[in-house]
């Protein structure tokens, strides 16, 4: 006989369930406008925020901007994005850091303004009309 005893009415303690970790959604879509030295390059940026689950990411590390340029875009900026979807691996970092700095202006739900400044990397995803690309933000420190 084994030296356990059960309290009358009790049954015999199970191993705690584990759920799976909750997912993060996919973000907050917000949108936004983009500028560069003052200067309006894109009226209509769609925005999506969410944060990246990595562990020992700081806070500031965390979110994750990504953007997806609408028209009418500055021809410049056009060029430039072009320029970041038709090259891949180094090519497309040194087309990036050349890029100046975008200025993101996004309306959130609240009615208040939120400004980001960064830097874009290049697209995971290289097919497709240019509206459709989405693009990282790198924020600037």
């Amino acid at each position: 006989m084994s030296n356990l005893t059960l309290i009358a009415g009790s049954e015999p303690a199970r191993p705690a369930e584990m759920k799976a970790r909750p997912r993060v959604g996919r973000g907050t879509r917000e949108l936004g406008r983009a500028y560069r030295a003052e200067r309006l390059v894109c009226a209509c940026v769609h925005v999506t925020i969410r944060l990246d689950e990595r562990l020992g990411l700081t806070p500031r590390e965390r979110p994750v901007v990504r953007v997806r340029f609408q028209e009418p875009l500055a021809d410049d900026l056009r060029a430039e994005l072009a320029q970041l979807v038709r090259r891949r691996g180094s090519a497309a970092d040194r087309v990036a850091e050349r890029m100046d700095a975008i200025e993101l202006v996004v309306n959130d739900s609240d009615g208040d303004h939120v400004r980001i400044v960064g830097r874009l990397e290049p697209p995971q995803v290289r097919h497709g009309q240019l509206r459709a690309i989405e693009f990282e933000l790198k924020r600037s420190r």
